[in-house]
């Protein structure tokens, strides 16, 4: 059923993988360790030159993402195929959007910056991984030989193949473990805690979504294995990883421009982030819909701009029918390039009752509706599914569209109904 387990020097797997990242990765990691060493004034010298080009060209004005949806030639840089091609973000605010990226050099700069920030837990590029996140096509597991990762199908996950799961994981040599942050303990109530306990795990590799501090030390602490986290989003403006030193948000300064400015929510600042990529869409003072914490203290790793911490991204669950509880972020968002995304413009999911979703949709007009359903169906086959068409979906107190509403109530003995 399984492809036997890749067996390549370390060494030299690594040296493969960076060669094939091309010139632009190498660039881009030499970059970020002459930036760690950098003064405050030569990280400003850096910034202030790029982001000032974007302010000539653009202007000055906070940018949301209707702007980009409205005009999005005026905010597109060289859209020249092949050198740029469409992509689309995974939604997490309930609205995903469509834009154009650098065809070459962006896989190559973010992985070198994502290699960076795994680095810290012991990752070399070429290190094996087992994923599970995101919607895997082809069966509940298989091997990507590029990536040198196991992908797990968590739409795969049904109880009657649980028990194969199991035993293929006590053959897998040392690994990183890729997931989200809530389907960690998706992960692990799936397996077992024990059967966890034995893996050969050196480390997790959990991005997407927030990790509160509390809860990544509580695992660390409990598990005895370093976590990997960080803060970015899918328009690639701006990327901070989690500092194991003062565990808040270091935004690299090479990576794009960052202003934190006053909101109304109490406490919180919002995140505008100005990307520095060259070719495709610029996104210029662009409101992400994120919030952060202003930090109480200084960290003496660098001098990157921080936050304590990053909020409005929160791991959400749902308890499938059999009373498992689940991330939904990885069945809802795990597949950015589908053609979902081209007939929603807004959803919600909506649990009142373990097993059951209710999933609000505003659609595009004339769209397929029986194909959005059985997608849907066919990523969440361990709960039933409830569709109902409306014509917007309410904003949150924060200000961001809430993609998951539990409306479960816990009675007294701790079960839900």
């Amino acid at each position: 059923m399984y492809h036997d387990h890749p067996l390549v020097a370390h060494s030299v797997m690594t040296k493969v993988i960076e060669c094939v990242l091309g010139p632009s990765y190498f660039y881009h990691r030499r970059l970020i360790e002459a930036s760690k060493g950098w003064s405050v004034k030569e990280i400003r010298e850096y910034q202030e030159t790029r982001f000032q080009r974007l302010i000539r060209r653009y202007g000055d004005e906070i940018t949301q993402k209707d702007d980009y949806r409205r005009n999005l030639r005026r905010y597109t840089h060289w859209n020249v195929p092949p050198l740029a091609h469409t992509v689309r973000t995974g939604g997490t605010s309930g609205q995903p959007l469509t834009f154009q990226a650098d065809t070459f050099a962006r896989r190559q700069k973010e992985r070198a910056y994502l290699f960076d920030i795994w680095s810290q837990i012991g990752y070399a590029p070429g290190d094996l991984r087992v994923c599970y996140r995101g919607e895997i096509h082809g069966g509940l597991v298989r091997f990507d030989r590029f990536e040198n990762a196991w992908l797990v199908s968590p739409g795969a996950t049904l109880e009657q193949e649980l028990g194969r799961l199991r035993q293929w994981l006590r053959t897998v040599p040392p690994f990183f473990l890729h997931v989200h942050a809530s389907s960690l303990f998706t992960f692990i109530d799936l397996v077992g805690e024990s059967l966890f306990r034995s893996l050969p795990i050196r480390g997790v590799i959990a991005g997407s979504e927030a990790f509160p501090v509390a809860e990544q030390q509580r695992f660390e602490q409990e598990f005895g294995i370093r976590v990997a986290h960080w803060y970015g989003h899918s328009e690639y403006a701006a990327l901070a990883y989690c500092c194991r030193e003062c565990r808040g948000f270091h935004f690299y300064p090479t990576y794009g421009h960052v202003e934190f400015l006053p909101s109304e929510t109490e406490d919180c600042l919002r995140v505008i982030a100005s990307s520095f990529n060259r070719i495709g869409t610029q996104f210029v003072r662009y409101d992400t819909g994120d919030l952060a914490v202003a930090p109480a203290g200084s960290c003496t790793v660098n001098h990157f701009s921080r936050a304590d911490a990053i909020v409005g991204r929160v791991g959400e669950t749902f308890v499938d029918s059999s009373g498992r509880r689940r991330s939904l972020f990885g069945y809802i968002f795990g597949d950015e390039k589908s053609v979902l995304w081209d007939q929603i413009r807004d959803l919600q999911v909506v649990q009142e009752k373990a097993g059951r979703l209710r999933v609000r949709l505003v659609v595009n007009p004339g769209v397929d509706r029986d194909q959005i359903e059985q997608i849907f169906e066919r990523r969440m086959p361990m709960v039933s599914l409830e569709f109902e068409y409306v014509p917007s979906i309410e904003r949150s107190p924060s200000g961001k569209r809430r993609y998951f509403v539990d409306a479960m109530e816990e009675d007294t003995s701790g079960s839900y109904h």
